[in-house]
């Protein structure tokens, strides 16, 4: 298909989209794409190096789903900000293609002690920060300890609760210096654990452990990561052009990155652009070398070079203020919840493919049973699924419990594209399928909705959960104890499967096994949270474009190698 027609057709659908959206009513680990790039097919008008026009630099043009939440690699907890840091923050380990960390700032993968609780990391000697200082591996250290302690306020500090001390550390009872975590000296680190972890490698690529600078950071004071000026980069391109809020910014090669040599762009311009419709429009006129892409745009694309769809073990839910909210504390309206969405329509009709029906609260492909090999689908069963009678049932049965006829409840989205999309769905099918459920929509920033669930004080929300890579962190989102935890949920039953998966179980991965499966099932059972889908991602990516790379574990494309075949 010539380019010329192409571009007719898609203005066709350009137009059809507006015309729809105004008479709305409201507006084994599984394989991924590699490390090439789709093949270039028919000849683009793409050519995101243009010299001509840019002073001889080499520059990509890239976007971001939605506003950037934080830049500071200690506090990163969401999916938008993580693809972000990635640039800016240099991790221990990368994922490879293959799923697979590889030695990144470290020379080579981790020495573990024969008990499993001792991992010993070398770093490189050549590595520095982008104002010419050194890095150490008391930088990682600092950074380590800077998460958990509470004083920073980090979102995320219990990702890093399989180090020793850290869950004393956060509960303000140890100091932060007790971490298990030290320098045996400038290129040697030690990590303590609380117990064996099969998935070390993996966990150890986390920019949480990107080194951070104890004299910088003490310098910006408060206004540390707040803006590009105060912040320090480690990793392949520097920040810049970002004042915390503005929906554009850029990153500029870092010249004392250990691996400049091998980053070939000079600037990556990055817009904000949340509408489908603009990014495939900036996408055909070639001001943008990628976009994210959903629903009827996967359909145009299929076939082409331009399209790369992956796999992810993000996992969209409906979560709930179960704590802050009155009618959902009662159990029987959860269920109704839970069984009254049809998966399918939605992966099908609205993500258009855009993602795969999700089977129970973890994700499926990102473990096997240890024993026989089989994944979490094949090995727990597919606990969550569409009964629109057994729905009205609980939800009858809640009405009466609770003394009305009728119930409102709101729910805030991301004001996203694809999020409004799968607000207006849930509204559409929860007040079909349960007669005296209303459902008001409030579409907001990302900021905003992130600021609504931290403050446990909501209905329902449309949330996104990428854990780290132990399917643990799934389970433990939910935990009494956790950060994350936004309906408050409370179980010392939860809290001691967690415990014995973090602990006890040591290096039986067996009776980890049964205690993962446990743990999900009392979820569904409990009705804490609505797993909706495991979402895919699909971009639309400049077929000039090569060493990318795809991967299910952490975010789904890195570009930061990326290169234009000369």
């Amino acid at each position: 298909m010539k380019r010329k027609l192409y571009s007719i057709i898609l203005s066709l659908v350009l137009t059809s989209t507006f015309f729809l959206s105004a008479c709305s009513k409201a507006d084994k680990v599984q394989p991924s794409s590699g490390n090439a790039a789709p093949t270039t097919g028919e000849e683009t008008a793409q050519t995101p190096a243009k010299e001509e026009e840019t002073g001889g630099l080499k520059v990509l043009n890239w976007v971001a789903p939605g506003e950037v939440t934080t830049m500071d690699s200690g506090k990163s907890y969401d999916t938008v900000s993580a693809e972000q840091i990635d640039f800016q923050a240099d991790s221990l380990y990368r994922i490879n293609e293959n799923n697979e960390a590889i030695p990144n700032l470290a020379v080579a993968l981790p020495e573990v002690s024969a008990d499993g609780l001792t991992v010993t990391v070398e770093i490189r000697d050549d590595a520095k920060f982008s104002n010419g200082d050194k890095i150490t591996a008391a930088d990682i250290v600092y950074a380590a300890q800077r998460v958990v302690d509470p004083a920073t306020g980090s979102q995320s500090a219990n990702n890093l609760s399989y180090l020793k001390n850290a869950a004393e550390i956060i509960a303000g009872t140890l100091k932060p210096e007790e971490l298990g975590v030290k320098a045996l000296s400038d290129t040697k680190l030690e990590f303590t654990l609380v117990a064996p972890n099969s998935y070390i490698n993996t966990t150890l690529s986390s920019t949480l452990l990107a080194p951070v600078s104890k004299k910088f950071v003490e310098a910006q004071g408060e206004n540390y990561g707040l803006t590009s000026e105060a912040l320090l980069a480690s990793g392949p391109y520097i920040l810049k052009d970002w004042n915390g809020t503005n929906i554009s910014w850029k990153y500029e090669k870092n010249p004392y990155y250990w691996d400049a040599a091998n980053i070939y762009f000079d600037e990556v311009n990055v817009q904000v652009v949340k509408e489908v419709a603009t990014g495939a429009n900036l996408y055909e006129a070639g001001e943008l070398d990628g976009t994210k892409i959903t629903g009827e745009y996967i359909s145009l694309y299929q076939g082409k070079d331009d399209l790369v769809s992956v796999q992810t073990l993000r996992m969209t839910n409906l979560e709930m203020g179960i704590s802050s909210n009155k009618y959902l504390q009662n159990e029987n309206l959860r269920k109704a919840l839970l069984y009254a969405l049809n998966r399918e329509e939605l992966s099908s009709s609205i993500l258009n493919g855009d993602g795969i029906p999700a089977v129970g609260v973890i994700p499926n492909g990102i473990a096997v049973n240890p024993d026989n090999g089989k994944s979490i689908a094949e090995d727990f069963g597919v606990l969550v699924n569409t009964d629109v009678e057994k729905a009205q049932q609980y939800f009858k049965q809640a009405l009466q419990e609770l003394g009305t006829d009728s119930i409102t409840l709101r729910l805030v989205t991301s004001d996203s594209d694809e999020s409004i999309k799968v607000g207006q769905y849930l509204q559409s099918i929860y007040q079909t399928n349960l007669p005296g459920l209303t459902i008001d929509l409030a579409n907001v920033p990302a900021s905003v909705r992130f600021e609504e669930m931290m403050s446990y004080k909501f209905d329902l929300a449309l949330g996104g959960w990428t854990g780290d890579f132990d399917p643990t962190s799934y389970i433990k989102q939910h935990e009494e104890s956790y950060e994350h935890n936004h309906s408050q949920w409370k179980s010392e039953e939860l809290t001691n499967l967690v415990k014995a998966l973090e602990t006890t179980d040591g290096t039986d991965f067996t009776k980890r096994w049964e205690h993962l499966r446990e743990a999900n099932q009392y979820l569904v059972d409990n009705a804490v949270v609505i797993p909706i889908v495991q979402a895919s991602q699909s971009y639309l990516v400049n077929p000039k474009l090569k060493g990318y790379v795809t991967h299910v574990l952490g975010t789904p494309i890195d570009i930061t190698r990326a290169y234009i075949e000369e």
